[in-house]
């Protein structure tokens, strides 16, 4: 194979790895900060000037108005319903 070819190879195989880490954090593939499912148990979602702090895998039945704006302290997080809980 000709070093250009190499190069481009490599450079696709890069983006590919990048492409997936950003599928899996949008998906909620993985647990991480900027991803729907984090690691803390609740997510922040941005509502105009302000950001909501709503647990996994909230599914918009409870109005976002009832989540704090913000995060919980530490060893806490939010329940279904917008209370702060401790965790579990």
């Amino acid at each position: 194979m000709s070093n250009r070819r190499l190069i481009r190879l490599a450079l696709f195989a890069v983006l590919a790895v990048v492409v997936v880490f950003a599928l899996s954090d949008v998906l909620g593939l993985r647990a991480s900060d900027t991803s729907v499912v984090s690691p803390k148990g609740y997510v922040g979602i941005s509502h105009g000037s302000h950001t909501h702090y709503v647990p996994n895998g909230w599914d918009g039945s409870t109005s976002i108005s009832d989540f704090p704006t913000s995060p919980p302290p530490e060893g806490m997080t939010v329940a279904e319903d917008g209370r702060i809980v401790p965790v579990e």
